[in-house]
């Protein structure tokens, strides 16, 4: 019997062996490391809501701090509520947009038309329909 020299494998016993030990640290390792990764995640959303808080806290207590000077309730209560101190005489102005006093003399030009706003609104838009029919006659 003639012996047959022996192929080499492709394959070997320590290949195998290290694929098995790296297929199984990977499977023990994969979940620890997800688990890591969701904590730093979680870590990360608390360090930004602790963040949040302490600007959020930082700014209330500046505001007490306002408030507790007595200056600065005196300046809201002036402008919120329209306080004014004794001896003050308070001016409100209704309407910024109507002057009053001196009228304007009409130099003889035709300016837009106006009506009297009296009534309810769909009278007032009738009339207003009206008239823009009237001046172009």
């Amino acid at each position: 019997m003639v012996e047959q020299p022996e192929e080499p494998r492709q394959v070997t016993v320590r290949a195998v062996m290290l694929f098995v030990v790296i297929l199984v640290a990977f499977v023990v390792l994969a979940p620890t490391m997800r688990g890591y990764l969701v904590q730093q995640e979680q870590l990360r959303e608390l360090n930004d809501a602790i963040a949040a808080s302490r600007e959020r806290t930082a700014a209330l207590e500046s505001a007490i701090e306002r408030w507790s000077d007595e200056q600065y309730v005196q300046s809201q209560a002036r402008d919120r509520l329209g306080f004014v101190m004794p001896g003050e005489t308070p001016f409100v102005v209704v309407d910024p947009e109507t002057v009053t006093g001196e009228e304007v003399a009409a130099d003889g030009e035709d300016g837009p038309v106006t009506m009297p706003r009296t009534g309810p609104w769909y009278l007032t838009v009738w009339d207003s329909v009206q008239v823009a029919g009237e001046v172009g006659d």
